[in-house]
């Protein structure tokens, strides 16, 4: 059993009752199914019966109960299998069954409704034996999962959904699907897995079939649209024993995967020819002037740093997420450390709108960091990159020279797509990518992230022209 939450008289107790058959049915009570182990800003709960109270750390959660938060309230629950769920702000949701039988699997059934908000679910021991009866829904989706790890972001009108580990089956939630338990099988599911770095699934009502779209980071927009400042990191780091004991009210280390959390050196292909895109140049030799020498001006986006996260020595180009998302700015891509932000136009299109066929960009800034596997860090320097976009093809690529003291000069490269919405991600490289490009073309930032013998290198830039 991960041992994110602290054991507590209470989740003994109701550990040992439910594993003598249900004990508290008998009584004709809800039965007791974990409790609230960690408690940030205000929330309530709502029994079976109606009543409703505030929680507070150690109290018990039951079969029925529904689960409410407020701005900058965020609840964390730990089951009696060792299930895990994190409730953000702004949140909905309820316990609609926690049940499990040794010598009836077949009579498991673990059941969540999210009518609204963001939620991370970690399967516990009765989840992982009996996967066929775990069920999520949204008021537009049915989510099943395989043993999984996965953040869901939901309203009246759409669900996203992406994956830490494992994988999860999402369909549009049918009336035959209502009352069931497991993926409803509609024939329109699809599947995402942890394997499918830089993706997630959205789902809109009126949709026959989930679509797989470019990642974003739910938690990140939970974060911009109501969540506590002081909230800590448990349910954001993607090795769940990594992160500390909550009692200590210390953060765990928010070194984790880029892309919004799921990215991760796994999978790469590397290639040694990355598809280049350069502009038209005369043939002869021009020298550089100081406008050349000036790095460019980025103004439409901003790097923001969450709360939690430490600050990175040499970090020049990240502002406190409260700045990074004034005058509107929207995140795009994220890590839970950092999330990027982008002004978006007047007509609140997302859509990139260039009328240029390539663009090459110029380093405005960067910060970088190398991250050991005892989550120690060491300052590294970006000292020179390219980045050239072919906005006919959709197409990135990208050099970076980042140097260490212990790692000496490590060349970070990478290509891939762009989506409409101008985010890109890495398809081809020897390090994961994942940024967006500023509505106009005019300007870039990403996200970076390669493993060395030495430990993880990562970092964060911005690009202009």
């Amino acid at each position: 059993m991960h041992k994110l939450f602290p054991s507590s008289p209470v989740l003994s107790a109701c550990m040992v009752l439910l594993a003598s058959a249900h004990g508290a049915h008998a009584t004709g009570s809800p039965a007791i199914v974990g409790e609230a182990a960690m408690v940030i800003g205000v929330a309530h709960v709502t029994s079976a019966s109606g009543a409703t109270s505030q929680i507070s750390r150690g109290g018990a959660i039951h079969e029925g109960d529904r689960l409410e938060t407020e701005s900058g309230g965020h609840v964390h629950v730990r089951f009696v299998d060792g299930g895990r769920l994190s409730v953000r702000p702004l949140s909905r949701l309820q316990v609609e069954n926690y049940s499990h039988s040794t010598e009836q699997p077949a009579l498991t059934a673990i059941k969540f409704r999210l009518d609204e908000g963001v939620v991370r679910s970690i399967t516990g021991t009765w989840g992982e034996a009996a996967r066929d009866r775990f069920r999520l829904n949204t008021p537009v989706a049915a989510i099943g999962v395989k043993g999984t790890d996965f953040v869901v972001r939901s309203d009246s009108q759409a669900t996203a959904a992406s994956v830490y580990s494992g994988a999860i089956v999402l369909s549009a939630l049918s009336a035959d699907c209502q009352s069931s338990l497991g993926p409803c099988r509609n024939g329109g599911e699809k599947l995402l897995s942890q394997d499918m770095k830089g993706q997630m699934l959205e789902l809109g009502r009126g949709q026959a079939s989930p679509q797989l779209v470019p990642l974003v980071d739910l938690l990140a927009l939970n974060t911009r649209n109501g969540a506590s400042q002081t909230s800590t990191v448990a349910d954001k780091s993607p090795n769940p024993e990594a992160a500390r004991h909550p009692s200590t009210d210390k953060p765990a280390s928010t070194d984790k995967p880029i892309g919004t959390d799921t990215l991760s050196p796994s999978g790469v292909t590397v290639s040694s020819t990355l598809p280049a895109i350069k502009p038209d140049l005369a043939t002869s030799p021009v020298l550089p002037t100081a406008a050349d020498l000036t790095p460019p001006s980025v103004s439409q986006l901003v790097w923001g740093r969450y709360a939690w996260a430490s600050a990175v020595e040499g970090d020049a180009i990240s502002k406190s997420f409260e700045l990074a998302r004034d005058n509107g700015r929207r995140v795009t891509v994220g890590n839970g450390a950092f999330g990027l932000y982008r002004e978006v136009p007047a007509s609140g299109s997302q859509v990139l709108a260039t009328a240029d066929a390539t663009a090459s960009f110029r380093l405005s800034g960067a910060s970088a960091q190398l991250v050991n596997s005892q989550g120690g860090s060491q300052f590294a320097s970006v000292d020179s990159g390219s980045l050239n976009l072919d906005f006919t093809r959709r197409t990135f690529a990208t050099q970076l020279a980042v140097s260490n003291a212990t790692l000496g000069t490590s060349q970070i490269e990478a290509a891939g797509s762009v989506a409409q919405n101008g985010v890109f991600l890495t398809q081809t490289g020897n390090a994961q990518v994942a940024g967006a490009l500023s509505l106009d073309g005019r300007e870039a930032g990403y996200l970076f992230e390669k493993t060395t013998p030495s430990g993880a290198l990562r970092g964060i830039t911005l690009w202009g022209r």
